[in-house]
């Protein structure tokens, strides 16, 4: 097993592999089918409803094309796994981090506080190849657009790198370890692709997402590289009708292959066809072979993944910036700015740099350059998403939660669900601007009042009787709280804090817009003026009744609906800065609360007057 992190590099087996592939341009044409089908898709749905099986498409290819490298190497005595490593480091590295980098900076300027804070969370996954299992596992109070998450296409990067990891390995042993390699791949083909169609319909997400029920369309590639290297020998007509036979299933696919119930059994549709496409390249006399192998195709084909990085950050900042513009605008902007920003990307970035860290002598120089840029982007990840979304975890609200400015002179807290933390960004500026420090113990989507299901109201109380803030600040989903029983745990809520503050502020809740005031809905029509529904105003209007009975001279009740409201009684969801007022439905985004930040340093200046 010591060949298999051999140093020694034999150029010349592996230049002619590496040749024999690039001799069959009709790989690049099936690239350029599938991130065509994914762009067209992505810019709308309803031009190309399959579009999106491109990404197996793609998977396919990699697997064909790498197994057909590896296992080449791996006979001819010259496989090296850090050298294998360096290749794919080469590759996948310096157009994705310059991406990564690229959309960061951008988010910064375009996104909401809580949408860049859920960029930075993602770009941490991102740079550490897990964004499959991050948006598996995603959770989020806030509904969150897909214009806001400008890197959820490298959950299929993320995949195929958590494949790579180990592939390799287990190629080399089946290879040099094993009587029947090809039976033994095929059996893991077979054990994935049960498990993906056993899978999707129970757990669709975790079967769209995870390696063991997609690895079978990677392996797909890699049994038909086995296959063609020692097995198929095809004549012209051969694989002519192959190459038919693919892009009719392949074309077939994009036409017909539902969203719903995906992958399952109905992605053997695209995989087959990519299957057949492979095993008919090579040949470029046919008509078909001619198509695929046109250099307008190979043209587009080799840039497909710089076209695949950037095109979905580029839709998502342009459906963020310019929901209110017209479509044809938008589909412009959109076409422009990707195919720009791909081909200088791999005219300058990709291509230089591949040629760079794909030398052995720089295999060192490679690595320690992705760890360095995997560590500074996550690094810059994880400082975004904790500087510019403030809520605090169940598990730490007993000792503070968010603390800012610890060594203010007075002492604000913050209690409450989702309502409070929305105010997080707004109250942490103030408290360096009022010289207070700040605790937010607001928890997204948990419960701090007495009483309720899973309360963590005693961590509150503990947390408070280890001291007397000056100031209390209380923001909960008041309308969906205050229900049966509401008045009677908010009236023990208000008392017990009453014992332990000298001012406690009631944030009242704001307007509710309806669910089509959004910049996906306003991108397909939907238009101001926008009126909250009255089943919502009355439900709202009934939990501000109960709580302005408690309002007296140590509690003090904000309004903030009248900034939401005009005129005409519609909510005011654009702010002075062009940007949306709320984050969703149920929460103020920072150009909304930045509306209610004169009301909340009034209210706090006063109270933080008052004696203790």
């Amino acid at each position: 097993m010591s060949s298999l992190v051999k140093q020694t590099y034999l150029p010349a087996r592996a230049d002619q592999a590496a040749a024999s592939l690039r001799a069959m341009p009709e790989i690049d044409g099936l690239r350029a089918i599938a991130v065509i089908s994914v762009f067209v898709f992505h810019l709308d749905p309803r031009l190309l409803g399959g579009g999106f099986v491109g990404v197996d498409i793609f998977f396919v290819i990699s697997g064909y094309l790498i197994t057909a490298l590896l296992s080449r190497d791996i006979e001819t005595e010259s496989f090296s796994l850090l050298r294998f490593y360096q290749r794919r480091v080469a590759r996948i590295a310096p157009a994705s981090f310059l991406v990564l980098a690229v959309t960061i900076f951008a988010g910064a300027f375009l996104y909401s506080s809580q949408d860049f804070a859920s960029l930075g969370a993602n770009s941490i996954a991102a740079s550490l190849s897990f964004t499959n299992i991050k948006l598996l596992f995603q959770g989020s109070y806030f509904e969150i657009s897909p214009d806001a998450q400008p890197l959820m296409h490298f959950w299929s990067l993320a995949l195929e790198e958590q494949f790579y990891i180990i592939f390799p390995i287990i190629l080399y042993i089946l290879i040099v370890a094993t009587e029947r390699p090809l039976l033994n791949l095929l059996t893991l083909f077979a054990f994935s692709f049960v498990a993906c169609a056993i899978t999707t319909p129970l757990t669709p997400t975790a079967a769209f997402y995870l390696l063991p029920t997609r690895a079978w369309e990677l392996l797909a590639g890699s049994c038909l590289a086995i296959i063609k290297q020692k097995y198929l020998q095809l004549d012209a007509r051969a694989l002519s009708l192959s190459l038919a036979g693919g892009l009719i299933l392949i074309f077939f696919s994009l036409g017909a292959v539902p969203s719903e119930g995906f992958p399952g059994w109905r992605a053997a549709l695209p995989v087959a066809g990519a299957i057949l496409t492979l095993a008919g390249a090579g040949d470029g006399r046919s008509f078909i072979g001619r198509f695929l192998g046109h250099s307008i195709m190979v043209f587009i084909g080799k840039r497909s993944y710089s076209l695949y990085l950037w095109h979905w950050p580029i839709f998502s900042f342009v459906d963020y910036r310019f929901f209110l513009s017209s479509q044809s605008l938008v589909w412009a902007m959109k076409i422009v700015l990707t195919v720009s920003a791909a081909l200088a990307a791999y005219r300058f970035v990709e291509t230089p740099m591949r040629r760079l860290l794909n030398a052995p002598q720089r295999r060192a120089t490679a690595f320690a350059m992705y760890v360095c840029a995997a560590a500074a982007l996550s690094a810059a990840g994880y400082l975004i998403r904790s500087g510019y979304y403030l809520s605090a975890e169940s598990g730490n609200v007993a000792t503070g939660g968010v603390a800012v400015n610890p060594t203010g002179r007075k002492w604000v807290v913050v209690i409450g669900d989702s309502q409070g933390a929305m105010y997080g960004f707004e109250l942490a500026s103030l408290a360096h601007r009022l010289d207070f420090r700040l605790n937010i113990l607001s928890v997204a989507a948990g419960n701090e009042m007495p009483g309720e299901d899973a309360t963590l109201w005693p961590q509150v109380i503990g947390f408070l009787d280890a001291g007397e803030p000056d100031v209390i600040l209380f923001a909960e989903a008041w309308s969906s709280k205050l229900t049966e029983n509401g008045k009677r745990l908010f009236g023990g809520a208000i008392a017990a804090l009453a014992e332990r503050t000298a001012r406690i502020i009631v944030l009242e809740q704001p307007p509710t817009p309806p669910r089509d005031a959004t910049r996906p809905a306003i991108l397909a029509g939907a238009r101001p003026p926008f009126f909250e529904e009255s089943a919502a105003a009355k439900s709202r209007a009934h939990a501000e009744a109960i709580i302005r009975e408690f309002e007296s001279r140590r509690v003090q009740v904000l309004d903030v609906a009248d900034i939401f409201l005009n005129n005409d009684g519609s909510i005011r969801m654009i702010g002075p800065n062009g940007r949306l007022t709320y984050q969703d439905s149920g929460h103020l985004s920072d150009a909304g609360t930045a509306l209610v930040r004169r009301k909340l340093e009034d209210a706090l200046r006063d109270g933080l007057r008052q004696p203790k």
